[in-house]
């Protein structure tokens, strides 16, 4: 299984703010797993491998003295609806094949969409991610963590396509 790097879809919820962004990318994969759904996708949010962990642990304690929000050990709504939370991000829109997250902090505000699209016999599973700078602090914590991004949206998409 291959990730590749793609434009953001016209037709996504999330489509319309990345016009705007500062920064927006959008990877998928395919899968042949007849049981990938938005619910299995989501239920993995629930688990993350102990080096994630430590990333999130390590985030949370260099950016709390700046006063930026920190995220928390346990996500205990794994499907989260419409007007609901994930985590710290508030649940914008939800169909059966996408949801939309955001987050607004003082340095940057993000969108976060996944989705998950049957393609005939495969099935196609995206992680988009769309970004707006408020100031030079959140292009400097962005471009910082990006790599990291990068690592985990990967090893997201993977868990999600062998579920």
């Amino acid at each position: 299984m291959k990730i590749e790097r793609t434009t953001i879809p016209m037709q996504s919820f999330i489509y319309g703010f990345s016009l705007s962004a500062d920064y927006s990318e959008c990877y998928q994969m395919f899968t042949d797993k007849k049981s990938v759904t938005l619910e299995s996708c989501l239920s993995l949010f629930s688990f993350k491998p102990k080096w994630v962990d430590f990333l999130y642990k390590l985030r949370n304690l260099l950016v709390k003295p700046l006063g930026l929000k920190t995220s928390t050990d346990e996500i205990t709504n794994i499907n989260p609806q419409k007007g609901e939370k994930l985590n710290f991000f508030d649940v914008l829109e939800r169909s059966e094949t996408e949801i939309l997250m955001y987050a607004n902090d003082k340095h940057l505000e993000g969108w976060f969409s996944l989705q998950y699209e049957p393609d005939g016999n495969k099935h196609i599973v995206r992680f988009i991610t769309v970004v707006s700078f408020h100031n030079l602090m959140g292009r400097i914590y962005f471009y910082t963590i990006k790599p990291f991004h990068y690592l985990i949206v990967r090893d997201m998409l993977y868990r999600m396509c062998k579920h």
